[in-house]
């Protein structure tokens, strides 16, 4: 304010594409701002901008930095908000409306249906509303605590080795079969997820590959981050099997504690963790959505 207590005038803010010639002011305010928001799952930051085509567009007010937005790469009519940040000196709501206006275009030529939005941080909320973001469902949370494992239903012909570079292809087609958008994953993003895994196998039903599991390691225990089944072998048991042998293999390296994510709406999946012992630990995450119109709204 000036000293007769008014407002300045809000600046026109201006959206570029982003190109490694800005690396240094996105980082800075990466760094900095309080308003941040990100979903990057199997990348830090510095990685998944330096690495990542998706796209990003930068917000300027003249010559400086307050704001970007990054989407990922589109799959199946659907992406994700994956970055976004705001300068604590910017108007969130006037930043965020221009990138949105500037993506709006893109989204439509590309033919995406659905933005979707992991609502992780509380300064997100009161603004998502105004651009058409809905609350869809929670990613739910399950816990298991050191206890017996199992034992599997027996499926005859099936076998379960470790996971193969040349794998990935295949598994590939199998995320994005059991799955739906917004929740399939990309062979980039399965790539980089199976060279951060700690345990990664595949399940083959007579010699063909028809599910996988990919886990991680944290601090006290291991996160079973994706557990996949092609839908003609879903109720076979795959899933269990697969299930119980990563938890031995974590078991025979003294870890026995483990954590899933899931859908609220995804009964299914916690029907089978549950009979693993799994059980809610109130560490629910909102997902938001949405819709894209194929056409701009008349004004």
């Amino acid at each position: 304010m000036d000293l007769l207590g008014r407002k300045p005038a809000p600046q026109d803010v201006s959206v570029t594409p982003y190109t490694r010639t800005y690396r240094r002011a996105v980082r800075e305010l990466l760094w900095r701002t309080q308003y941040l928001h990100t979903h990057l799952d199997w990348h830090d930051t510095d990685h998944w901008i330096e690495t990542s085509d998706a796209p990003m567009r930068l917000a300027w007010q003249r010559d400086r930095l307050v704001g970007l937005l990054a989407l990922s790469q589109p799959l199946g009519g659907s992406t994700w908000i994956r970055l976004a940040a705001i300068r604590d000196q910017a108007d969130p709501a006037e930043v965020l409306a221009a990138l949105w206006g500037a993506f709006l275009p893109l989204l439509r030529a590309q033919g995406i249906q659905q933005v979707a939005l992991l609502l992780l941080r509380d300064w997100l909320k009161p603004l998502a509303p105004q651009f058409g973001f809905r609350y869809v469902e929670d990613v739910v949370t399950l816990r298991r605590d050191p206890q017996p494992i199992p034992a599997p239903l027996p499926v005859a012909g099936l076998m379960i080795r470790a996971v193969e570079y040349e794998d990935l292809d295949r598994l590939t087609l199998i995320d994005q079969s059991a799955f739906s958008p917004p929740w399939q994953m990309t062979r980039a993003e399965l790539e980089q997820a199976e060279r951060i895994s700690a345990i990664c196998t595949v399940a083959l039903l007579h010699e063909q590959m028809v599910g996988y599991q990919l886990s991680t390691l944290y601090f006290d225990g291991s996160h079973l981050a994706r557990l996949a089944v092609a839908p003609r072998a879903q109720g076979a048991g795959v899933g269990g099997a697969l299930l119980t042998d990563v938890l031995r293999r974590f078991d025979q390296r003294g870890v026995g504690a483990m954590t899933v994510n899931t859908q609220s709406t995804n009964k299914r999946s916690q029907r089978l963790y549950e009979r693993f012992g799994f059980t809610l630990n109130g560490y629910d995450l909102p997902v938001w959505a949405a819709a894209i119109n194929p056409v701009e709204d008349a004004t």
